[in-house]
C-alpha cells in the first residue's frame, strides 16, 4: 500500500537547485591538554572546522590577543574559565591563515591556526544518504556516509528529525573512512559499532517528515542557524522540521518533497557529493543500508564516482 498518492513523483526541473553548490566538508580538530590536534588545520573555503573537547576545559577565540573577545571571526564564548567537555563549530567564509586560541590556556602556548584555501584540500564530508521510515515495528534506519576524500570522524554531529530538538552521536569518536558509512538506529538500543549507532532518544521516522544533518555544536546549538546544517532530505509531504533553514543553507527547495513510497521500501542519495535536494534521490524497492546501493541515477562526478564503484 502506498503512503502518498501519486506513486513516486519527482519533477526534475521544479526541484533542481539554481544552480549547483560544492559540498562542505568538515576538518575535526580536539581539544585537549594543553594543545589543539591538528595545530594547524588545511581546509577549504566553506568548509566546516570542528572542535571537539576531548579532554580540560577549554575554548576557541580567533585572533592572537589572548583576551575573551578576540578578533570577533569566531568565539566559542565559555568566559576565562573555559567549558568541559563542548564541541563548536565555524563555517569558513575566509581566505588565509586564521589564528585562534584557548583563552584560559593562551599563556601556556594553546594555540592553533585554519588554513584556508580556495579549494584543492582533501576533506570529509559527511551526508544522509538512505532512509528507510514508517517501518512496522518501529525499526527505522538513516544511513550517513563519508562522501568526502578522507577519513571523517562522526562523533558528536547531530540528527534532527523534529523542530527545536536534535540527537547527539553519544561518542567523541567514531572514525569513518572516506566512502564508507554508519547505519543510525532511530529509538532503538543496542551496542554501537563503527557501523551501526543506536539513538534510543531519536525518534521513529513518520509517513511525513525529513532527516536533517548538524555540524556538533553545544556553545551554539541553534537548529535555525543555517551554517550548521550540512544536510537534509523530507519526505511525504513539504514543510517539514527544517526545511526553511536547509533552503537558507541551498540544500532544499521550499515546498519540495519525496512522494509516494511505497510501504517497506526506503530513499537513497543518487547525485554527486557537490549535488542536494529532491531531484537527486531515489526509491528503493529492497533498502539496502550500509551495504550496496540500487540507485537508478548514475554517478558522474569523479570522486564521488570512484567511491560508489568501489564501496558500493
Amino acid at each position: 500500500m502506498s503512503r502518498q498518492v501519486p506513486h513516486l513523483v519527482f519533477v526534475f526541473a521544479a526541484m533542481l537547485l539554481a544552480a549547483p553548490i560544492a559540498g562542505a566538508g568538515q576538518v575535526r580538530i580536539n581539544a585537549s591538554g594543553m594543545s589543539f590536534t591538528p595545530p594547524t588545520a588545511p581546509l577549504n573555503l566553506g568548509d566546516h572546522a570542528v572542535w571537539v573537547w576531548t579532554s580540560g576545559s577549554h575554548t576557541v577565540v580567533s585572533g592572537t590577543t589572548g583576551t575573551t573577545a578576540g578578533d570577533g571571526r569566531f568565539n566559542s564564548g565559555g568566559g576565562t574559565n573555559g567549558v568541559i567537555q563542548a564541541r563548536f563549530s565555524w563555517k569558513t567564509n575566509q581566505l588565509g591563515s586564521l589564528p585562534y586560541y584557548c583563552t584560559p590556556h593562551f599563556a601556556d602556548g594553546m594555540t592553533g591556526t585554519l588554513s584556508v584555501s580556495g579549494s584543492g584540500i582533501a576533506v570529509s564530508d559527511f551526508r544522509v544518504t538512505e532512509v528507510q521510515f514508517n517501518v512496522p515495528g518501529g525499526q527505522d534506519l538513516i544511513e550517513i556516509a563519508n562522501v568526502g576524500d578522507v577519513t571523517g570522524n562522526f562523533g558528536r554531529y547531530r540528527l534532527s528529525v523534529q523542530a527545536g530538538f536534535a540527537v547527539e552521536i553519544p561518542l567523541n569518536d567514531l572514525p569513518v573512512v572516506a566512502g564508507n558509512r554508519i547505519v543510525i538506529h532511530a529509538n532503538a538500543s543496542g551496542t554501537t559499532t563503527a557501523t551501526d549507532v543506536f539513538l534510543p532518544t531519536l525518534p521513529d521516522l513518520p509517513a511525513n517528515g525529513s532527516v536533517a544533518l548538524y555540524v556538533p555544536n553545544t556553545r551554539n546549538p541553534d537548529l535555525t542557524d543555517e551554517t550548521q546544517i550540512i544536510d537534509f532530505v523530507q519526505w511525504g509531504a513539504p514543510g517539514q522540521a527544517h526545511e526553511t533553514t536547509a533552503a537558507a543553507a541551498l540544500f532544499w527547495n521550499v515546498g519540495d518533497a519525496i512522494t509516494g513510497v511505497e510501504d517497506g521500501r526506503s530513499i537513497e542519495f543518487c547525485g554527486d557529493r557537490g549535488e542536494y535536494g529532491a531531484a537527486f534521490w531515489s526509491e528503493v524497492t529492497t533498502p539496502n543500508l550500509g551495504t550496496s546501493g540500487n540507485c537508478a541515477t548514475p554517478t558522474v562526478h569523479p570522486t564521488w564516482g570512484r567511491l560508489k564503484k568501489l564501496y558500493r
